[in-house]
């Protein structure tokens, strides 16, 4: 006899009790008590038991799918299933079979690709959190069906619809065509409610936006609609499709406000890599690039690999056996972090430093031994970089050769690369124009952007690194003017050894170690990532990084440069030029009012109509407003630039991300920010602290179940990816393209525009391929191929391919120093000198090191430097103000002997503690954290029993912390605590301490000894699911005190607050910039300013300092934790447990 799943059940039911009892005591007999055997010598014991542990394994069907969440790998998985249900998940062992257009293949070292957390993905898959349709806030529903009054003219009503209660109002179970309906009415509304002079009235009068606000509106309520996706690149059709559906917008536009094409103005496409903290956003000003990073397996390639604030570990586990294989190989590893982390663990030498990236200064001091020591790369300094460059000290700028030589006249060829290959317009040469050196002959000599590497010396140039004289200018003046060397060699006085150890508490005779080892070892590899990226200094410690490899010649070459190592981010890598084709913009930004409707059509210049608008979701997560500030000298200033520019925002749909969960300041947004928000729409797969916050939630298949081709790639590995499901939906959820699809289908019901519809008529068909085909033979980096040949195996395993890049593995500027091409940059070389206006007024046209916004003990955002080169502006703002917009944009130089001297008020207000927020290897962001196996792994404290009812499920959050720093608080190993950060701000503002809504928000979680922490230094992953009103209410009325809502079923991994409670919305000023000059993102080409994940807002967690309360004891009933008394709990260890770990309780016979 079989029995099925369903069978089963059908049988354990009442009614089936008898028949149930007999199969029971027919299959289920290996269950009986085992017989008692007195001599097991004599006896050979039943191996029935082998048949039902082998069965487990038994399976009837495999498929494979790509794994792609939240990291950069893409790895492709073999599922099991059994009848219908997937029954466990292996790795498929492929990745050395794939192939480009030219036959180039990977290799078997990529193998094994996957990690823990598709291991455990059927488990997610199938756990109850998952979205089983779609879903409608009461109040909004009710709103909607009352036609939209306008929340603006009558803010009560955001009361009555409880927006300003979102997390406690309940949802409705809606059909798809009717939350379809729902959705586009919506639209449809706000675009209406906020167009025009009615339009201007509400966001400026009634709402209160500032008037800048406005700059991009163009009179549209569809400026006002956000719209974002996580990882696009993770799905071109499902993905990047809400970009697509944002463009179509437009059409909206055109019949709410009566224009033709050439006015309608489509969405604002939000940002993703830069929200989250992930871009390195120093790279953009030292090559030009968004980012750039080797494919993983060039580490193999290193010699000597320097990891800075990066944790390859425990952060990039498909990949990390690369880093390994440099042991295996002979390298040599350096770590530099705060703690002693796990990659310290596998370096030749660990070199700590004090939280805060003081690190930059360690940085600068190796740069100024280089330098002091002539030991840099002479030739590589003079023929790529900009160290041999002239700069008038008078300005600070750049000598232009326009301004120093008579009637000159660009020798730029108009068919160098510069304008053929990389896209820079004439105009932009123009206002560019081109620079001086003083060659070795001693004469002032001008050079272009394409005057480098083997070009410059064809031309007779040899620039000298060295100079500091007058010249004359065009109109006769006499100015002082120096190379970027020179001024270097001054202004790095600062950063002598000593003071660098004063600075860092970095050990000289490591420091002395590294220098050795970066000048003498070659290639050499550093990589960083968001434990560097995620603090307001991270711009000036990537520019210090890059010099670094700068002075060696680290770059261009296999095993060498700078890698930043944070989110799958690069659409690019489907890349779009003027003498190709649109690249995957052409998916999102073909022509909403002619859209592309033959099977065989190809994307071109000539079907396309870009009519969304780039906006950086931080200005969102910043409280819905740009960085102005009231200044004592210059009155009200704007610091956010032009290009910049947010719109206020009134309806917001995010996919592929617990959006709201994992934002800074998360309850600043969900209590304040949104409550004039009229539209949240959360598209996932789970019901998150995201969905708890929604007005309408679309479900959507996992990438099990995707019932359409999807296409994929990575920042990290060159495979190319495509594939579709191999199981049903579980519920009542569509694939993602689906969603936008439906919603597109009732905006044409609703308008009677049927160009909605056939926009998506691919995918209404069943056929997104069509659009997948079009993107692949758009982008230069995979023309020829096709979905069929790559599904049909031709490249090697089925659905797999290499995408066309110039090297393998593929290498940053490779061309640049092999070709002698230029840089993306304004010079065409490697910048270590910025001159754009912003830089200048804000001390950091040359590389600097600056304390904290917020984590620091001293004068927060000071410049440690005495440089007669920095000339900042403080705008007037005295050193004791303390609001937090005003220290971002107060620029004060001191000495470091005199920054020793100050203090940070906050510190003094007993917020003492740093707190370091990252990835766990358990988790991705925060998919996977309430899968059962995945959160018991997470922390010390899982019980999937539950005998502590304070357990928010089968796991608690924890602080690590120095034992020693706990026990002077007074904090026993495993107590709760209260975790605070500036009660000013955070959680979030307003809250008074009688405001129930602060118990919802206020962290508690509990404190784990870990010795590998500093002083001062804890630690708390990132992140967990959020507390909610609805989850705070369960722990206190349900009988086991579970985080679990009892109407949604959402499941919170603290009981109190999130990770988020002591985060908050930073806006670096360099980080709003009109003046960079970089490349696009995505296509060949520049731009100046604002560019979405590339010139932009990068958030900055990390910097918070954060106040401990002990609440009770860990153990049962506030006892003290039973583990951390055992005497051999990290930092708590008894006299045996020290012998044992110095090796002392093993005794070898036979030895004194």
């Amino acid at each position: 006899m079989t029995l099925s799943r369903r069978g089963f059940l059908k049988l354990a039911g009442g009614a089936g009790a008898g028949a149930a009892a007999l199969y029971m005591e027919t299959q289920l007999a290996f269950l009986q008590v085992a017989s008692p055997i007195e001599n097991p010598l004599a006896f050979y014991p039943s191996r029935d038991w082998e048949k039902v542990y082998r069965d487990q394994y038994a399976y009837d069907d495999t498929f494979t799918f790509i794994c792609a969440p939240n990291d950069t790998h893409m790895c492709r998985l073999k599922a099991f299933v059994r009848n219908g249900v997937v029954v466990r998940t292996e790795q498929n062992y492929d990745a050395g079979n794939a192939k480009d257009l030219d036959g180039n293949s990977s290799t078997p070292h990529w193998n094994p690709r996957g990690c823990l957390k598709g291991y455990t993905l059927h488990r997610r898959v199938y756990a109850p959190y998952r979205l089983k349709g779609p879903m409608i806030r009461a109040g909004w529903k009710q709103w909607a069906d009352d036609g939209f009054p306008s929340l603006s003219d009558t803010p009560s009503l955001r009361t009555q619809y409880k927006f300003d209660a979102r997390g406690d109002d309940e949802f409705i179970r809606v059909s798809w065509d009717e939350i379809d309906d729902y959705c586009a009415r919506g639209l449809q509304a706000i675009a209406e409610t906020y167009s025009g002079d009615e339009g201007h009235r509400r966001l400026i009068d009634e709402d209160g936006y500032p008037e800048e606000m406005l700059e991009f509106w163009e009179e549209s309520g569809v400026r006002t609609i956000k719209m974002g996706s996580s990882l696009p690149i993770h799905g071109v059709a499902g993905k990047f499709g809400l970009f697509r559906f944002a463009n179509v917008l437009s059409l909206l536009d055109a019949s709410v406000r009566g224009v033709g094409p050439d006015e309608a103005v489509g969405a604002r496409d939000w940002s993703e890599y830069t929200w989250r903290g992930d871009q390195a956003p120093g790279f953009p000003f030292i090559h030009g690039l968004q980012t750039s990073e080797v494919d993983f397996n060039d580490l193999r390639n290193s010699k000597l690999i320097v990891m800075i604030g990066k944790n390859l570990v425990e952060n990039k586990m498909p990949e990390s056996h690369f880093f390994h294989e440099i042991m295996e190989r002979g390298g040599k590893i350096v770590t530099i972090t705060p703690e002693y982390s796990p990659p310290a663990t596998k370096s030749d030498y660990w070199i700590p430093v004090r939280t805060g990236l003081s690190d930059t200064a360690l940085l600068l001091g190796i740069a100024k031994a280089i330098i002091d020591r002539e030991q840099y790369d002479e030739p590589f300094l003079k023929r790529f970089t900009d160290f041999p460059l002239l700069v008038r000290l008078d300005t600070l700028q750049r000598v232009r050769a326009e301004d120093a030589f008579q009637s000159y006249v660009s020798p730029l060829d108009p068919e160098a690369p510069s304008f053929t290959l990389h896209g820079l317009t004439q105009e932009q040469h123009a206002e560019l124009g081109d620079r001086v050196v003083v060659n070795a002959n001693g004469t002032f000599t001008p050079i272009t952007r394409e005057d480098i590497g083997d070009t410059l010396t064809a031309k007779g140039i040899d620039p000298q690194l060295d100079f500091k004289g007058t010249m004359q200018l065009n109109d006769g003046s006499v100015v002082e003017v120096a190379t970027v060397m020179s001024m270097y060699r001054e202004h790095l006085a600062d950063y002598d050894l000593d003071s660098v150890v004063d600075i860092t508490g970095a050990p000289l005779d490591l420091i002395e170690r590294l220098i050795e080892d970066m000048v003498t070892i070659k290639p050499m590899g550093i990589h960083v990532g968001e434990g560097i990226n995620h603090w307001f200094h991270a711009t000036l410690h990537n520019r210090a990084t890059y010099m670094l490899s700068m002075l060696t010649g680290n770059i261009g070459v296999p095993g060498a440069g700078v890698s930043t190592w944070a989110g799958n981010y690069k659409g690019g890598i489907w890349h779009a030029a003027d003498w190709h084709g649109p690249g995957v913009g052409g998916y999102v930004n073909e022509d909403p009012f002619n859209p592309v409707l033959s099977d065989t059509a190809v994307y071109r210049k000539e079907n396309q109509r870009h009519t969304i608008h780039g906006e950086e979701t931080s200005y969102w997560g910043y409280g819905d407003r740009p960085l102005i500030v009231d200044t004592p000298e210059e009155g009200r200033k704007v610091f956010t630039g032009r290009s910049h520019l947010p719109t206020p925002t009134k309806a917001l749909w995010y996919n592929n991300a617990n959006f709201i969960n994992q934002a800074k300041w998360a309850y600043e947004l969900v209590f304040n920010t949104n409550v004039k928000v009229d539209m949240v729409v959360d598209q996932q797969i789970e019901w998150t602290g995201s969905a708890e916050f929604a007005d309408l939630v679309m479900p959507v298949n996992s990438w099990m179940e995707f019932q359409t081709l999807e296409m994929a790639g990575s920042c990290s590995n060159p495979f190319l990816q495509i594939w579709k499901g191999g199981i049903d939906p579980l519920y009542d959820t569509r694939d993602d393209v689906m969603v936008f699809a439906g919603v597109a289908q009732a905006l044409a019901r609703n308008t009677g525009d049927n160009r909605f519809e056939q926009y998506f008529q691919y995918a209404i068909e069943g056929r997104p391929e069509v659009y997948i085909d079009r993107v692949l033979e758009a982008s230069f980096t995979t023309v020829g191929y096709t979905t069929k040949d790559i599904l049909d195996g031709k490249y090697g395993e089925p659905g797999s391919a290499l995408f066309n890049y110039r090297t393998y593995p593929r290498i940053p500027f490779y061309e640049q120093i092999k070709d002698s091409l230029p840089f993306y940059t304004d010079t065409g070389r490697m910048n270590a000198y910025c001159d754009i206006p912003e830089a200048i007024d804000f001390g950091e046209n040359l590389i600097v090191h600056r304390e904290a916004v917020e984590a620091t003990p001293y004068l927060p955002n000071v410049i440690v430097s005495t440089s007669p080169y920095l000339r900042p502006r403080d705008y007037g703002i005295p050193l004791d103000d303390i609001d937090a917009d005003a220290r971002q944009v107060r620029n004060v130089m001191m000495a470091w002997e005199d920054v020793k001297q100050t203090s940070n008020p906050l510190w003094d207000q007993g917020y003492s503690f740093y707190c370091l927020t990252p990835k766990s290897r358990h988790s991705v962001h925060s998919s996977w954290s309430i899968t059962d196996w995945n959160w018991i792994w997470a922390a010390n404290f899982a019980d999937p029993y539950r005998e502590d009812t304070r357990l928010p499920g089968v796991n608690d959050a924890q602080l690590h912390i120095n034992p020693e720093a706990a026990r002077d608080l007074g904090l026993d190993d495993g107590d709760l605590v209260w975790v605070d950060a500036n009660s000013a701000d955070r959680p979030f503002r307003g809250a008074a301490p009688d405001d129930p809504r602060l118990e919802v928000a206020r962290l508690q979680c509990r404190v784990k000894y870990n010795p590998s922490y500093p002083y001062g230094v804890t630690m708390l992953k990132h992140i967990g699911w959020l507390a909610t009103p609805r989850t705070v209410r369960a722990i206190k009325e349900r009988p086991d005190g579970r985080a679990l809502a009892e109407s949604t079923g959402y499941q919170a991994t603290t009981r109190y607050g999130s990770q988020q409670s002591i985060t908050r919305g930073w806006a670096p000023p360099m980080h709003q910039t009109d003046s960079l000059f970089h490349k696009k993102a995505a296509a060949m080409g520049f731009i100046f300013g604002f560019d979405v994940d590339n010139h932009a807002i990068n958030t900055v967690p990390k910097e918070t300092l954060i106040r401990i309360t002990r609440v009770e004891g860990g153990g049962l009933n506030g006892e003290p934790w039973k583990p951390g008394l055992t005497g051999m709990a990290p930092g708590a260890e008894d006299d045996f447990m020290r012998k044992y770990l110095a090796g002392g309780a093993v005794v070898v016979k036979g030895r004194a």
